[in-house]
């Protein structure tokens, strides 16, 4: 068998055309969508993230307001911008990028955040609502997962999702989105025992485990879909998943590969997230 190469930058530019149209739309009954994003000092990855969410807003014709703050700054000084930011009709969402200097107690800043502009769903309450099954949006990259397969035509309903990896911002809540899917969801982990044998049970195997070559072919159930979500360097510095990949390919029937599988996926569902914010904030159908 050789499995179907998930094409995770064909999905997330039909994401993109979408978002465009709507865009349009409420652009052109005065609404344009607006995300602000909030750098506490000068860390190169939060600043290339930062890049990368201006570039992708003006993709789809949202605007992006830049907040800086030195990273001596208070603790109530982002609390303060938060406050206005969270205040202000005009921004429709929040973006905290992390990391944040150590004095600041970032459980904070992100409870300071308005549920409804929380488009990383960083606030407790947002992750409630996940849980609950009726949130406005999830966390970015869980939801990708559950985009590809639904482009993909995979119907969850009673088909057996393992996740390996229990974290809270992608194998929690990507699980709960699988089970709002009717899913028969189960967790792996590594205090669990034969872990191997838990994952070839698995109609759709999602790896959210940053671990070089951890699921073997051996792993999966023939046919299955085999979600990557991981972004590992390897020692040369290209980046990875979590796959033994070409012999992964030989057993299962649809795979996301590393890199343009779940990433740019990704990136269009925080703008779709914000969509939604803006909608929901404007009162658009």
């Amino acid at each position: 068998m050789a499995a179907q190469i998930i094409d995770g930058k064909a999905i997330a530019e039909t994401i993109r055309e979408e978002i465009r149209a709507e865009v349009a739309a409420l652009v052109a009954g005065g609404v344009t969508p607006s995300i602000a994003t909030i750098l506490m000092g000068d860390d190169g990855g939060a600043q290339f993230y930062r890049g990368q969410i201006e570039k992708n807003t003006g993709t789809v014709g949202f605007a992006c307001a830049d907040h800086r703050l030195p990273a001596d700054a208070a603790e109530h000084d982002v609390l303060g911008l938060i406050a206005q930011l969270n205040a202000d009709p005009e921004v429709h969402g929040i973006l905290a990028l992390m990391p944040m200097p150590a004095h600041v107690d970032q459980t904070r800043v992100f409870n300071a955040i308005t549920p409804l502009k929380d488009l990383d769903c960083v606030n407790p309450a947002n992750i409630g609502h996940v849980l609950l099954g009726d949130s406005l949006f999830a966390p970015a990259t869980p939801s990708a997962c559950i985009e590809i397969l639904d482009r993909e035509a995979v119907d969850l309903r009673g088909l057996d999702v393992t996740v390996v990896g229990r974290s809270n911002i992608v194998g929690k809540p990507v699980a709960l989105l699988c089970l709002r899917r009717h899913a028969c969801v189960r967790f792996v982990h590594t205090q669990c025992r034969d872990m191997e044998a838990k994952c070839r049970d698995a109609d759709v195997l999602i790896s959210a485990a940053p671990v070089k070559d951890l699921i073997k072919p051996d792993m999966v159930k023939p046919g299955a879909v085999v979600i990557d979500v991981t972004t590992i360097r390897d020692e040369a510095g290209k980046q990875i998943g979590s796959l033994v990949f070409d012999g992964v390919c030989e057993v299962a029937a649809k795979v996301t590969p590393v890199p343009g599988g779940v990433g740019p996926v990704t990136n269009v569902m925080l703008l779709k997230n914000a969509l939604a914010a803006c909608k929901a904030q404007v009162g658009a159908g």
